[in-house]
């Protein structure tokens, strides 16, 4: 129905805006519009994915840790996940320095 293409097409939208968001480093937006799409669908891959981004992008290593573990657990392929996780790490090791 309606209702569901309208939310389909919301997610979509938000998904985008994050993606731009995540190009122009303006992370804190793109995690906003993350956590949009996450507060209706918890298991979204790419949402928790972006958000992972955004949060490497404000230093949230850790967060952007678990987002990672998230996303393998969701999708156990995913290579991308995989070495944004190994880069967290890298930068949350560095940090504990």
């Amino acid at each position: 129905d309606n209702k569901t293409k309208a939310k389909a097409v919301r997610v979509a939208c938000q998904l985008n805006a994050a993606a731009v968001q995540l190009k122009l480093k303006e992370y804190g937006e793109a995690k906003a519009a993350c956590n949009s799409v996450l507060k209706d669908e918890k298991g979204n891959v790419k949402a928790v994915y972006r958000r992972a981004q955004a949060d490497l992008g404000l230093k949230n290593f850790q967060e952007c840790i678990a987002g990672c573990k998230k996303v393998v657990e969701l999708d156990p392929q995913n290579k991308e996940a995989r070495v944004l996780l190994k880069q967290a790490q890298a930068c949350q090791k560095e940090e504990d320095k």
